[in-house]
């Protein structure tokens, strides 16, 4: 099966749109659309469905896109084997990433990466379910690597600790409990909370500790940036669970409150299959991430 059809039909379903796909390949429409049939045509299988308005997979699409992506890995995995490692890498990574990072310099990251290997297709996305939704994406071969806000434990992935965060309370100045010494999670159980939406790992981290507890909350205003979280806590919205860190940015407004009952934490981290053997390009992309990690940002 030809490797350029492959990554044909990989960029079009990340795409969903082939003028996109072929600026990203450098090729015109034609020659793209052209190796696209083709692949059908020796597939025997429709992969996608064009109008002229959209592009979406087709039933037999979704089932070949992670196979397209293993394949691709696996030519890679043969070419390096028999060429020099001076050789330049090929292929393509695709990295996921939480909104709101700044710790990890990814910009920066990413510039690195494509001045050392320009033949490497790289593209980032994002989830809207924060880390639940990109170890999904890395368990379907959509992705790559991610940055997570949790310490995974499962045996399918593999996480290297970036940063460790304790967490505290986090109360609005002139709150009933901002005078306080320590909390147990008793004592805010019936309070407003500002949180992460559900499937981000800080927010696991603090429902696990709840259910644990035998206690319920009331999450009144979901933020998907946790950097913006002290800020609603500042105008009497509501409590919060974070890192005493992220109240820097709210002033004199937030109190932090430490817990008494309950050691809290969360882990931002880097996560990569474990059952996908990584190629050449996972490797150098790793290799890189210690030179852009800013030690004077929070998160």
């Amino acid at each position: 099966m030809d490797q350029r059809r492959l990554e044909y039909f990989l960029s079009v379903a990340e795409e969903l749109n082939f003028t996109r796909a072929a600026q990203r390949l450098h090729v015109t429409q034609s020659t793209l659309s052209a190796g696209i049939k083709a692949l059908e045509h020796e597939l025997r299988a429709e992969l996608l469905i064009r109008s002229t308005r959209s592009v979406r997979l087709t039933e037999a699409g979704s089932a070949f896109l992670p196979e397209a992506r293993i394949a691709i890995e696996a030519l890679d995995r043969a070419r390096a084997a028999v060429e020099p490692l001076s050789a330049g890498l090929r292929g393509s990574l695709t990295v996921g990433v939480l909104s709101g990072l700044t710790l990890i310099d990814v910009p920066a990251l990413a510039g690195d990466f494509h001045r050392r290997h320009p033949e490497v297709r790289l593209r980032t996305e994002t989830s809207q379910r924060g880390t639940a939704g990109l170890i999904e994406r890395i368990k379907e071969s959509h992705v790559d690597v991610a940055f997570v806000g949790a310490d995974i434990k499962d045996e399918h992935l593999r996480t290297r600790v970036i940063k460790q965060y304790d967490v505290q309370l986090l109360v609005p100045a002139g709150h009933r409990l901002s005078g306080r010494k320590s909390v147990r999670l008793r004592d805010v159980a019936e309070e407003p909370f500002v949180d992460m939406p559900p499937g981000f790992g800080q927010r696991q981290a603090v429902d696990d500790a709840f259910t644990r507890a035998e206690l319920s909350r009331r999450v009144l205003i979901e933020a998907s940036d946790i950097t913006t979280i002290a800020d609603f806590v500042a105008h009497n919205l509501g409590v919060a669970l974070l890192p005493p860190d992220f109240a820097e940015t709210a002033g004199d407004a937030v109190r932090v409150v430490p817990l008494a009952d309950a050691r809290l934490s969360w882990t931002l981290g880097v996560v990569v299959s474990a059952t996908r053997p990584p190629t050449r390009a996972l490797h150098a992309f790793l290799d890189l991430i210690p030179h852009h990690i800013h030690r004077d940002r929070v998160f």
